[in-house]
């Protein structure tokens, strides 16, 4: 089954699905040297559904979450929403996907699934991971089970890995690691591969292999039902 990774960055959704059993193929507007499968420098909003269509089995897509997320800072930068032409690009292939982007987006992800990093185990030093990202498909989609917060949380943005206060996802303390920043947020995202600057934009392998799964099983018993 070949998967189309739409707004690919570094990788970190194509390796979930990678890991589910997808020939991984990434497409993004800027060079990513480090992605770990085939890859082209395309801009994705003027990609051919047909094309699509006839090339892969199924399409994830991240596109960009500057413009939703709730952690900008006063003053930056205004960001094309770029979530209703995706969604359009999508629905044109008539191939069965997946959607992410961050908390914030819930007005154009309506019903979207959230998934975190407590549910997968994920963290570092002592830390777990929350990293609340959401999920909306064109096929039904579930969560492993619930969150499990617990304390301390290590935060993964801006280039660092950030010891966060429960409270406001402030830092409660210095942010030390053994090892330094990278190897804490590889360990956390499970991404050995990428930069610090790459993994604070990324989703951690886990919740695609989850959600890969998932969408396999959808293909399968499509064409079972063909």
């Amino acid at each position: 089954m070949r998967l189309l990774d739409l707004f690919c960055c570094a990788g970190g959704a194509g390796m979930g699905y990678h890991r589910a059993g997808f020939d991984v193929v990434g497409v993004d507007w800027k060079r990513q040297p480090r992605y770990p499968f085939e890859f082209r420098q395309v801009d994705v909003l003027a990609l051919d559904p047909a094309e699509i269509a006839a090339e892969f089995d199924a399409i994830h897509a991240s596109p960009k979450c500057q413009g939703q997320t709730r952690m900008r800072a006063p003053g930056r930068k205004q960001h094309v929403n770029q979530i209703p032409d995706t969604i359009a690009l999508l629905n044109a292939t008539g191939l069965p996907w997946i959607l992410e982007n961050v908390e914030g987006a819930e007005e154009w992800m309506p019903d979207a699934l959230t998934l975190c990093g407590s549910m997968f185990g994920l963290g570092a030093q002592g830390h777990h991971l929350e990293r609340h990202r959401l999920f909306i498909a064109s096929f039904p989609i579930s969560a492993p089970g619930p969150c499990q917060h617990m304390q301390p949380v290590i935060g993964v943005y801006g280039g660092h890995a950030r010891n966060r206060s429960a409270a406001h996802g402030g830092r409660g303390t210095r942010d030390v690691w053994e090892g330094g920043h990278r190897a804490a947020m590889s360990e956390a995202m499970g991404m050995t591969w990428a930069t610090c600057a790459e993994m604070s934009e990324a989703i951690p392998p886990a919740y695609t292999e989850h959600l890969g799964r998932q969408l396999m099983a959808h293909l399968q018993s499509q064409r079972i039902a063909a």
